[in-house]
This record gives structure tokens, sequence and C-alpha cells, in this order.
């Protein structure tokens, strides 16, 4: 068994350099040709099923991966990024003169409204336990967001909530987890060889 997790091209969001969370954002031009190269790499692959999370920009790359397979993208919200609260909509230098907070404060309650790394860690771990025991003999890929890989990424680390692995996630790059010895193996992170010219 195969997961390939593809994070979303660029959003308006990620032009803009806002913080988007959950705000529910389209992707731009570029985002779309991201997504586009992403889902003809992948297009050759026995792809048995697409999810995504339930946020447009991940739908849109989902979609774009899908229909080389026949396939819907299937939308799962526990995959949809992480709740910043207040700070959502926010440039990060706007967050961090409002709230002096640092990249290592998120999820400790500081930002009011903010959905906290332990809930967050916990919906993204049941969702890919679910979807790689729904797939153990064949090829899934999920379209969702950087903080959704990064949990799933210390999810099967087994490091605590508020410590997460310190992996780059660019914009349509793939992370591939296989099924092996009755457990999850990192295999790639991110891969974004099929982006460059």
């Amino acid at each position: 068994m195969t997961l390939i997790l593809v994070r979303h091209g660029q959003s308006e969001g990620n032009a803009r350099g806002v913080i988007c969370g959950s705000l529910d954002v389209a992707l731009t031009d570029r985002g779309h040709d991201e997504a586009r190269r992403v889902g003809d790499h992948l297009a050759s692959h026995p792809v048995a099923a697409v999810y995504s999370s339930a946020l447009r920009r991940a739908a849109e790359t989902g979609t774009a991966i899908a229909r080389h397979h026949a396939l819907e993208a299937v939308p799962i919200e526990a995959l949809n990024e992480y709740h910043y609260g207040e700070a959502q909509g926010l440039t990060w230098p706007q967050m961090i003169e409002r709230y002096q907070l640092t990249t290592g404060d998120w999820g400790r309650g500081i930002v009011p409204g903010e959905e906290g790394y332990e809930a967050f860690r916990s919906r993204v771990g049941v969702a890919i336990d679910a979807i790689a025991e729904r797939h153990r003999d064949d090829l899934a890929v999920i379209a969702c967001h950087g903080g959704t890989i990064i949990q799933t990424l210390g999810h099967l680390l087994g490091l605590p909530p508020h410590t997460s692995p310190r992996a780059r996630v660019t914009n349509c790059s793939i992370t591939i987890l296989e099924h092996r010895q009755d457990q999850l193996e990192i295999v790639t992170v991110n891969d974004v060889c099929h982006l460059l010219d």
C-alpha cells in the first residue's frame, strides 16, 4: 500500500502572504499550473482513490489529479489545514505585531479561537490511519495542506503534538508513505522534481 500526499498548488492566500488556515481560498493561475503538473506526473500511477481536504485549494488540486484516473476527489474535512483563529487573514508581520507570536507558539492558545495542536494532530492522525487501512493493498492520493502533511509526519514518528518535524513542504510537492511490516513508513518528503522545467 502506498499513500501519496500532495500539498495544494499556490493559493490566493499564499500569493498574498496571508495566514490562510481554514479560510477557503482558490488556487492562483500558478497554482492551477502546479496542480496540472502534479496531475500529469501521477497520471501513469495506478491510483485507486483520490482524497482531498474540504477546502477549495486542496479540492482543486485533487481534481487535477483525479481526472487522469476517471475518479473524483473525495473531500474529508479532517484533512483541512490548521485553524489559526483570529490570526487567519493576517500577514505574518501583522500576526507578529498583534500577538508577539513565534512559530513555536502556535497551538498554545495565545491566538483567540485557534484550534490547538493536540486537536489538530489527533484529527489528522485518525484520518490518515483510516485511509491507510482502507487502502492496504493499493495506491491512494491525498491532496491537502502543508500543516496536514507535517502533522502526518509527526503522527507517524510518534512525536508529541507540540513537536513537529522541521520539514519543508512546497506547494504541489509529493510526500510518499508506504505500508511495510504492518506500519506506515516515510519514503519521500517534499519531492518537487515534477515542477522543475
